[in-house]
């Protein structure tokens, strides 16, 4: 399965799981059973673990590395002749200018930076969510779900549009995790059953991993573009976001 296919594979999959969210978004007229304090904090506790994960990974993102085999690995010497180190885990490139961003005297990823703090923010949610009794109209829980699941959209949408500036990368990065949350404490109120929300935090590594899958198919794109013969991420290590 060539890089494409892939990639039209896991949005595929991420729309059907979507769909099945929205059914049972919608499987009830009026509101479920209340979840239990203890059953909120077992769903907490797997959603900030999950974060944990993404915050580990924003910070080692070579955990993620994989290497793409060529057709012909005679080729590879000459179309990485002038093969770039990498600078905020994008190549030393001026294609990947916007793609990164700088603090101080760190160069981080645009991508993995939103993902750090996106993940902070949502575990400070999640406590939020466990510690404070909310009590929302049916409509409003529906609108979050919903909103959260643009997000998401919004996010695909960014990562193959025209970069313009690195901050915005990182605000809808941010929010992409902010989504997360959203979709999933949504699932729960609106079925009434933590199963869901299982489901829903599995769905969200879902959509994570497909957005990973089509930033790289995008990055690939941007260096086969390229005039220059450096070609990383057509034939050498894809990784970042």
């Amino acid at each position: 399965m060539n890089q494409t296919n892939r990639v039209m594979f896991f949005l595929v999959l991420s729309a059907l799981g979507a769909v099945f969210l929205i059914a049972v978004a919608f499987q009830t007229p009026g509101f479920p059973p209340p979840v239990s304090p203890g059953e909120k904090v077992v769903v907490a506790a797997l959603f900030v673990f999950l974060c944990v994960l993404g915050i580990l990974f924003a910070l080692r993102p070579n955990w993620l590395k994989t290497r793409v085999l060529t057709e012909d690995k005679n080729k590879t010497n000459n179309v990485n002749e002038g093969k770039r180190g990498f600078c905020g885990h994008h190549p030393d490139c001026s294609v990947f200018e916007h793609h990164r961003i700088i603090c101080g005297k760190k160069t981080w990823c645009a991508g993995c930076l939103g993902l750090l703090f996106g993940c902070i923010m949502s575990i400070l949610s999640m406590m939020l969510y466990v510690l404070v009794p909310l009590k929302l109209s049916l409509l409003v829980i529906r609108l979050l779900f919903f909103l959260g699941l643009l997000v998401i959209m919004i996010l695909y949408a960014e990562s193959v549009l025209p970069r313009r500036h690195a901050g915005v990368h990182v605000m809808v990065n941010v929010l992409c995790i902010l989504g997360f949350f959203l979709v999933t404490v949504s699932v729960v109120e609106l079925s009434g059953d933590i199963v869901y929300g299982f489901y829903a935090m599995l769905l969200c590594v879902l959509w994570l991993d497909t957005r990973i899958h089509l930033s790289q198919w995008h990055h690939s794109r941007l260096c086969h573009r390229c005039p220059q013969s450096c070609k990383v991420y057509v034939t050498g290590i894809i990784f970042g976001r």
